[in-house]
C-alpha cells in the first residue's frame, strides 16, 4: 500500500531501515549515555538526503507516514520504529518539533533486494 504525500507535503526515500529504539540510546556503567552509530548513521543519511533536495515544511502540527521496507531476515516491532526518524527529521531541519506531529502512521512491508524507508511528512 502506497501512501501519497498530503497536499502541502514531501515524500523521500532513506537508504535502509532506522534502529529500534531499544538501539538507540546507549548506556555505560558510570551512567553515561550517548546515541548508538546505528542511530547515528540513519540520522546522517537522513540529513543528508534532506538537505540535498532542501525539503523542509514549517507548520502549527505535522502528519508522517513511515514505509519501512525490510530486507532478507531483517526483523522488528513496527511500535520500535518511529522514534529514531522522527528525531532525525528535527535534527535535519525536515520539521521544527517532533511535538508537533499529531498523526503517525507506519507501515511495515518486505523487500528483500531493497531495504529502505519511505518517509512523507504533511502540514496538519
Amino acid at each position: 500500500m502506497e501512501v501519497k504525500p498530503k497536499p502541502c507535503g514531501i515524500s523521500f526515500c532513506v537508504p535502509g531501515i532506522p534502529p529500534s529504539v531499544n538501539m538507540y540510546v546507549r548506556h555505560t556503567r558510570s551512567g553515561r549515555h550517548y546515541r548508538s552509530s546505528e542511530a547515528d548513521t540513519f540520522r546522517d543519511m537522513l540529513t543528508v538526503i534532506a538537505k540535498s533536495k532542501k525539503l523542509s515544511i514549517r507548520w502549527k502540527r505535522y502528519g508522517v507516514a513511515m514505509q519501512i521496507y525490510l530486507g532478507r531476515k531483517q526483523r522488528c516491532d513496527i511500535d520500535n520504529l518511529a522514534k529514531v526518524p522522527l528525531d532525525a527529521l528535527v535534527a535535519a531541519g525536515v520539521i521544527d518539533s517532533d511535538a508537533k506531529v499529531t498523526t503517525l502512521h507506519l507501515y511495515k512491508h518486505r523487500d528483500i533486494d531493497n531495504p529502505r524507508t519511505v518517509i512523507s511528512v504533511w502540514a496538519e
